[in-house]
């Protein structure tokens, strides 16, 4: 079980004696060296040079247009503030790649197999021209010859038409042709919507409030992870069933939206961009079924799970813990490398310390030392990203001496949190047994801070049963009557 008193005196000897994980990365770096996540990374940088775009460096994940959080994609925010410290080198075509991280997708992490919050997004972009058939021939030349991703596995969705700011705007009918010149066979082409195929800018990307909102048609590339995953005969991408695995995508934005009159006008500069996905290409060429599962992140859960010592635990308990601990130190590792604050109670710090509890919770959960798993798995993280010459260059010993700083000041005020919470459950649900136990748990996480996979395994181990998907109802009904902050 979790021993945070002992943190502090295990801090001073780990910042100090960091261990050497070198040699087990080393050997998996040789043995997938053609699949590894940089090899990825060079090939889609490689091409695109080939085809006359310039390198843009990587930006930091504090971009200044995103004050509440951190950048979320490789898009024109970078490429602009490149462009600006380097005025003198104009042109039509960059390459870049960037880390990106997504706070709104904390909540999926671990129950599915694609999602990351802190995922590498490689991306190319042209300005000033019509490229969109060029644009679909080369991300059908990276995927097929580049990667040698099996074509006949490759699914294609492009924007089928709808209502854009009141706007009826007709089906993108120049992408449909150009994968079906590239071969892409027409049952293999799925038209989607607005919600699916049309990208709008939001505030979260760079955009300023009272001035116009780019927009443009989106066009996805999917690989068909097999028939053992369909939900029906009629399964394609689209559908929620994980079947389909999108791992690349080009913008095409060539409009504008008036924010006070909804008028949809022709850019100045329309302008493309393409990306991809390094961890889900990863998980295509490595040939497994999960981002956790590629040699980057395997072995980072199998240091997890050798810390572990829950019993009884129900076993996807356990994998989506493993799976929280690892995103989420690793997150934290880039976040905190480019100058993130400490953890408190708006934006970015806030980010922080849900980083940090969220993992103090899974670590709780499969009954972790935090006091010997967090230095361990730092410098794993660092050990793995200084072989593997990331974008992001991350200083070993201040970095992890900043990184603990955070998670010790953090864990003694969460650790309090944790077992107030615990004495009103067991007040809730063992002196007066609740009639709503679903409501009671909102009301735990919500007023007492007690998060949702510690009231499980509380009563998981109590033997009280509760229905998730009461719970939700719960929580979703509490939500639409509380605002949620960022």
């Amino acid at each position: 079980m979790s021993d945070v008193p002992q943190m502090k005196d295990v801090l001073r000897v780990a910042l100090h004696d960091e261990p050497d994980f070198t040699c087990t990365l080393k050997q998996q770096h040789c043995l997938s060296q053609e699949l590894s996540k940089q090899e990825i990374r060079n090939r889609f940088i490689d091409y695109y040079q080939s085809q006359g775009f310039q390198m843009l460096p990587r930006a930091s994940l504090l971009h200044p247009s995103i004050p509440m959080s951190f950048v979320m994609s490789a898009g024109l925010a970078q490429v602009e503030m490149a462009l600006s410290l380097s005025p003198s080198s104009l042109g039509q075509q960059f390459v870049l790649v960037q880390d990106c991280f997504r706070h709104f997708d904390l909540d999926k992490i671990g129950y599915d197999d694609s999602h990351l919050s802190l995922f590498e997004m490689p991306g190319a972009f042209m300005f000033g021209v019509n490229a969109k058939q060029a644009t679909i021939r080369r991300m059908w030349e990276l995927a097929t010859q580049e990667f040698q991703i099996d074509p006949e596995r490759l699914w294609v969705s492009y924007f089928a038409g709808g209502e854009v700011a009141g706007h009826t705007l007709p089906a993108d009918q120049e992408a449909y042709t150009a994968w079906l010149e590239v071969g892409v066979a027409s049952q293999r082409l799925v038209g989607l919507g607005v919600a699916d195929n049309y990208w709008q800018q939001s505030q979260s990307l760079g955009h300023v409030v009272g001035q116009p909102r780019k927009c443009g048609p989106n066009t996805e590339l999917f690989y068909d992870l097999g028939a053992q995953r369909s939900c029906d005969a009629n399964c394609r991408p689209g559908c929620s069933c994980r079947r389909f695995l999108e791992f690349s995508n080009s913008l095409f934005i060539t409009s504008e939206v008036a924010e006070d009159t909804g008028e949809l006008m022709p850019l100045d500069t329309p302008f493309t961009e393409t990306v991809i996905g390094s961890e889900r290409v990863a998980v295509i060429l490595q040939n497994v079924s999960s981002v956790f599962e590629t040699t980057e992140y395997a072995v980072l859960i199998a240091l997890v799970r050798n810390h572990s010592h829950a019993s009884g635990l129900p076993e996807a308990m356990s994998k989506e813990s493993e799976k929280v601990i690892v995103d989420h130190v690793k997150a934290l590792c880039f976040l905190v490398a480019d100058g993130a604050p400490p953890p408190g109670k708006n934006g970015r710090a806030r980010i922080i310390k849900l980083l940090i509890r969220r993992t103090i919770a899974r670590m709780r959960v499969l009954e972790i030392s935090e006091s010997v798993l967090w230095p361990l798995l730092i410098h794993a993280v660092i050990d793995q990203y200084k072989l593997a010459g990331s974008v992001a260059q991350l200083p070993a010993a201040s970095l992890s001496e900043q990184i603990m700083t955070y998670v010790l000041s953090e864990s003694q005020r969460f650790h309090a949190t944790i077992q107030r919470g615990y004495k009103k459950m067991a007040e809730v649900f063992l002196d007066t047994p609740a009639s709503n136990p679903e409501k009671q748990m909102v009301e735990l996480e919500k007023n007492w801070g007690l998060s949702f996979p510690l009231m499980t395994v509380w009563l998981h181990n109590k033997k009280i049963p509760f229905s998730l998907q009461k719970y939700y109802s719960a929580l979703a009904e509490w939500r639409s009557t509380h605002i949620q902050c960022p």
